[in-house]
């Protein structure tokens, strides 16, 4: 009995011990096969998109370009292919994992997949100023309306990834192609800007021989901008080098506030109509103005005789415009400079403003010789090239004040869109007589004054405008005045019959707005009067 009680328990034994090994054999065998699992694919990340920045007409202004890129599965038909086609295997490239590759040309070979990346940003970028640009990690906006519209574009995040089969041994299959895995790329969501762009292609072209400037186009009916130029421009997709830049190209030129010179003399003679002086008041320059012992020299020393109004915008009379002024009063002109949008920064988003500009203060114009600077836009007044295109849009419009509008809405599709932004209604700031009256004088200041290199080539189309060359007391040599810095400007409006648009031009020392900002201001109105035929015959 004890035998046969012992073989029991031994036999009890060893099944109770197959038992527990093959339920650890089978716990294990679990555990490899889920390892295996994990280890049978390897997803690559291709490309990442975000929302869209359209123009008004819903044409994208980012991601219209694209980078080629190869997926590479490594093996040696994929190492040929690359070497034939000049493209050197990247150091430290994993031997059996795929990988991306940027390349010029199509590589066609076993193991190699052809993909086009969106390039956000284009090497001739539209208006970067105004888009901005992304952080180092390309995860959020850090400028422009790229940061002013961060959640919103977040919100239309896309990503592109090619999923591989492993083997046993962890090797790409490279008789199997990767799966694409599409997750919301390339969504045609996002923000519309008020930016034609076309019209901004055409302002950008016109300025590519400016080294330090701003345009502008304005609808003078809406103060929607239609194109808004700073040069130099920074480029995106290398800012590094744009930091080591000493022309500063990351300041929005358009934005910011200049000295204007005689550009400001509309609104003198807006304030002086509007207070009841004739617009046939008559003036006899005789070459400068004694203002209480302070002397205003005219640019023609020889004086220009007896001039009202019409003439003395065709030659840019100084002393003429220092009579309207003291006759008008210093505080009249500034309240009309207010009324039109002056030391008023135009605020687009919560992060996107202009400067505002400055305009003397009453103390200041208790002195006649502050009026007098302040008659031909001299002295403390500075404004932005947005404000110069509102006091444009003013005269052309009727005399209305607009307020610029930078943001157009909103869209799902990039087709259709599902919310505006508010516009703001104009405001009456001086009479239809004031500014057709100004109109006049503007017109011809172009066909025979000292507008004429801004006449558009387009026949049958005239435009109104008025140039300045702006003094700024800053010297590049102390002492020699010959090196006073002078900017050129040229503000104006087309068509003459029925204003449209107004495009105000500036270069930064470009010393005469008749020989520098004109001929700029005709390139930029025939490249849209042209377009808009365009358009009109499709």
């Amino acid at each position: 009995m004890g035998r046969r009680a012992v073989g029991v328990y031994a036999a009890l034994v060893l099944i109770f011990t197959g038992m527990i090994c093959r339920v650890y054999a089978l716990s294990m065998g679990g555990a490899l096969a889920s390892a295996a699992n994990t280890q049978s694919a390897f997803v690559l990340d291709v490309d990442n998109t975000r929302g869209v920045i359209y123009d008004c007409n819903l044409k994208p202004l980012v991601g219209t370009e694209v980078r080629k890129l190869a997926a590479v599965q490594p093996s040696p038909e994929a190492f040929t292919a690359l070497a034939e086609a000049g493209e050197q295997v990247p150091a430290g490239a994993s031997q059996t994992k795929p990988y991306l590759l940027p390349v010029e040309e199509e590589v066609y070979a076993k193991g190699v997949e052809m993909i086009d990346a969106v390039e956000r940003y284009g090497d001739e970028q539209l208006a970067p100023h105004i888009v901005g640009y992304l952080n180092p990690e390309k995860t959020n906006g850090a400028a422009g309306i790229e940061m002013a519209y961060d959640d919103l574009l977040k919100q239309y995040d896309g990503s592109l990834k090619l999923r591989y089969t492993l083997d046993a041994a962890g090797h790409t299959l490279t008789l199997n192609p990767p799966e694409v895995l599409r997750d919301n790329y390339k969504s045609e969501g996002g923000v519309a800007l008020t930016l034609d762009a076309d019209f901004q292609r055409i302002a950008q072209r016109a300025m590519k021989g400016v080294e330090k400037g701003a345009a502008v186009v304005m609808d003078v009916a809406t103060g929607d901008i239609k194109a808004s130029v700073s040069v130099p421009a920074y480029d995106a997709n290398d800012l590094a080098a744009s930091l080591q830049d000493p022309d500063s190209p990351f300041v929005n030129r358009a934005f910011s506030q200049y000295n204007v010179g005689s550009t400001f003399k509309l609104v003198v003679a807006a304030a002086a109509l509007e207070s009841g002086v004739s617009r046939y008041e008559r003036y006899t320059c005789e070459g400068y103005a004694d203002v209480g012992g302070h002397i205003f020299y005219c640019h023609w020393r020889n004086g220009h005789g007896n001039i009202d109004l019409k003439k003395a915008i065709e030659i840019s009379c100084n002393p003429f415009f220092i009579h309207l002024g003291l006759e008008t009063g210093g505080k009249n002109i500034v309240s009309m400079a207010r009324e039109i949008g002056f030391t008023r920064a135009a605020q687009f988003t919560d992060d996107i403003r202009t400067q505002s500009g400055t305009l003397p203060s009453d103390a200041e114009l208790e002195s006649d010789a502050a009026v007098a600077n302040l008659s031909f836009g001299q002295g403390s007044l500075t404004a932005t090239p947005i404000q110069i295109a509102q006091m444009v849009s003013t005269t052309a419009n009727g005399g209305f004040a607009v307020t610029p509008r930078l943001v157009e809405g909103f869209t799902d599709d990039g087709k259709t869109y599902y919310e505006h932004t508010a516009a703001y209604a104009p405001s009456r700031v001086f009479s239809k007589r004031t500014s057709d009256i100004l109109r006049e004088t503007l017109v011809n200041n172009v066909e025979v004054g000292s507008g004429v290199k801004a006449k558009p080539t387009v026949a049958g189309v005239g435009a109104g405008g008025k140039t300045a060359s702006a003094q700024t007391g800053i010297y590049l040599e102390p002492g020699v005045e010959e090196s006073e810095v002078v900017h050129a400007w040229f503000a104006g409006y087309f068509p003459a019959d029925t204003p449209k648009y107004a495009v105000v031009v500036l270069v930064e020392d470009g010393k005469s707005g008749e020989d520098t900002a004109a001929p700029i201001f005709r390139k930029i109105a025939d490249g849209i009067l042209v377009t808009e035929l365009q358009r009109k015959g499709k």
